[in-house]
């Protein structure tokens, strides 16, 4: 079966209401990674992630046709519009 992987990194802040979404969305079957975003002094906040070069992100992983992602998705960016969020999506198939 050809399916999407869909990529969702996000501020780790944002993860409860994320996974909220996801239920309400009805989707009960998802992955959790918690991960480090290292970016350029300008785009961190505080002064430990400005010493660090790096700030707290999640990504959850989920796999879906791809008209299911594309509704999702925009879901998504819907509830988390002013938040910082990436979402990809790429070919999978289960092997």
């Amino acid at each position: 079966m050809n399916l999407s992987s869909m990529d969702i990194y996000f501020e780790i802040a944002n993860k409860d209401t994320l996974v909220d979404l996801l239920l309400e969305e009805g989707y009960d079957d998802f992955y959790f990674f918690p991960c480090k975003r290292y970016s350029a002094t300008a785009l961190l906040r505080s002064d430990e992630e400005q010493v660090s070069a790096r700030r707290d992100f999640g990504l959850f992983r989920l796999f879906m046709h791809e008209t299911e992602a594309l509704v999702l998705s925009a879901a998504i960016k819907r509830e988390l519009k002013d938040k910082t969020i990436k979402i990809f999506m790429s070919g999978a198939k289960e092997l």
